[in-house]
């Protein structure tokens, strides 16, 4: 993996805004048979075909290493050349038609995706006819692929043609593919981001998140989803690991999530609303005070990136200020100061308090950025505090051995030993963050280190001094 790292480095220092697609190695060592050592491909009664153990697991097992079949970049999205206002409409019209649609970046895909079967049919027979939905049954479920834009839907066609025209594939192949590729796409596409979870990815000067991007892959396909994963998912570069997050019975499926894991503690039915697939959830130790009908809270999460940024560029008062206030609003209370408007005022004040609580994600976002703020000011006792609800909230709330759960225990490490008081706490915590690591990612602390580096380098403390807390933490 260091070596990947080092390849994904190379590619942003030369251009960090638009860098090339990575077409990295698989690592040294790795095995092309592994998944079938631990593994076997099986059909269940309500998820299909997926991937169950074929023996007992250990948590930390390198499930799968895989590289993509096609891959984009986020830069290559035309969406992100558009305006605020435009891309609120663009948003708007994807939400409409999301079930028969493919977004921008997946139109781009599946147009390099019929380029590259152009080249090598043999990929069609060997992997992509393999995956969902395999069967006319299957296909008759969904929604058929409608293009709303013309030149891609031409594109596509005269794409169809050139396959159709070089007789490589039978003709009722060629129908097939063109049938099914949309809703392969549709159904099989996953991100493939670089150190998502640190706090500097979104960084242009540090972080990894110009290499992101959107990658159609084979064996990885054929994970099902759930709400409890037993295995999780990181990239580096167009290289992605599945790996076991816990250890997991003979038997047993062995499932991914397909949504971000900081949600998938929000009841099911706004689970479904996120997934947007042909399968629902259902959860059976979910009981009616989970959900309440009548609340229209927010579909996505609202305290994104966005509103973060916006957050950290405000005065430190200020935003300390902010953060309390949406704070109540994330949890579904009212400020004191529109308590005391509510109860002097009239009805209308009643009527324009919403009072529904947003996701508990938006909550754990906000923890973060106030912890980071009274960092910021030196009041390391109040913060570590919140440090500590922030683990909480990742051990509880998260899979097991989440990769934000390190973030966070390093962040807490490093706030505890810039107070004398709490030294142990400190090499305690940052022993925590080793051993968690070391089961998702491995190399212990070594490859711990290399991952970590950029963010060591965050000044975030008045006296944090990144060598001294490397050397005596990690």
């Amino acid at each position: 993996m260091e070596t990947l790292l080092d390849q994904a480095e190379a590619l942003l220092a030369s251009n960090p805004e638009k860098p090339p697609r990575p077409d990295f190695p698989l690592p040294d060592g790795y095995e092309e048979g592994t998944p079938y050592r631990f593994m076997t491909l099986k059909d269940s009664r309500l998820k299909g075909r997926g991937w169950f153990a074929s023996e007992d697991i250990s948590a930390g097992t390198v499930l799968i290493c895989a590289k993509p079949i096609v891959m984009v970049m986020d830069w290559e999205d035309p969406e992100d050349l558009t305006s605020f206002e435009e891309d609120n409409d663009d948003e708007a019209m994807s939400l409409e038609n999301e079930a028969s649609g493919l977004s921008k970046l997946n139109e781009i895909l599946l147009l390099n995706l019929v380029r590259i079967i152009i080249r090598e049919p043999s990929i069609w027979s060997q992997q992509l006819n393999e995956l969902f939905p395999r069967t006319t049954k299957e296909i008759e479920a969904l929604d058929i692929w409608v293009c709303k834009d013309d030149d891609v839907f031409l594109q596509f066609e005269g794409l169809i043609n050139e396959l159709h025209k070089r007789k490589s594939l039978p003709e009722e192949v060629v129908k097939d593919i063109s049938k099914r590729l949309p809703l392969i796409v549709r159904y099989n596409v996953l991100s493939a981001e670089t150190s998502p979870e640190l706090m500097v990815h979104p960084s242009p000067e540090q972080g990894y998140a110009a290499l992101s991007g959107t990658c159609l892959y084979h064996l990885p396909s054929f994970f099902n989803h759930d709400a409890r994963p037993n295995a999780s998912r990181y990239a580096v570069g167009d290289v992605m690991w599945v790996v076991a997050n816990q250890d997991i019975l003979a038997e047993t499926e062995v499932c991914i999530s397909y949504l971000e894991h900081e949600v998938l503690c929000e009841p099911a039915k706004v689970r479904n609303v996120m997934l947007n697939m042909d399968f629902t959830e259902e959860e059976n130790n979910e009981t009616a005070e989970d959900w309440n009908e009548e609340e229209e809270g927010p579909e996505m999460p609202v305290v994104d990136i966005d509103i973060q940024n916006e957050l950290m560029n405000m005065d430190v008062m200020e935003r300390l200020e902010a953060i309390e206030s949406l704070m109540l609003q994330a949890l579904g209370k009212v400020s004191p100061l529109i308590e005391k408007a509510r109860m002097e005022g009239s009805n209308q004040m009643e009527e324009s308090i919403d009072s529904t609580p947003w996701f508990e994600c938006d909550a754990q976002n906000l923890r973060i950025l106030k912890a980071l703020t009274l960092d910021s000011l030196g009041r390391m006792e109040e913060s570590i505090s919140i440090w500590k609800e922030c683990v909480l909230f990742c051990e509880t709330k998260l899979p097991p051995n989440d990769e934000a759960l390190v973030v966070i225990l390093v962040q807490a490490a490093l706030c505890a030993f810039q107070q004398s008081q709490r030294q142990d706490e400190a090499r305690q915590l940052a022993a925590q963050a080793v051993a968690v690591h070391s089961i998702l990612f491995g190399g212990g602390i070594e490859r711990f280190r290399r991952r970590y580096n950029r963010e060591f380098q965050l000044a975030l403390r008045p006296t944090y001094t990144a060598s001294a807390a490397q050397d005596l933490l990690w």
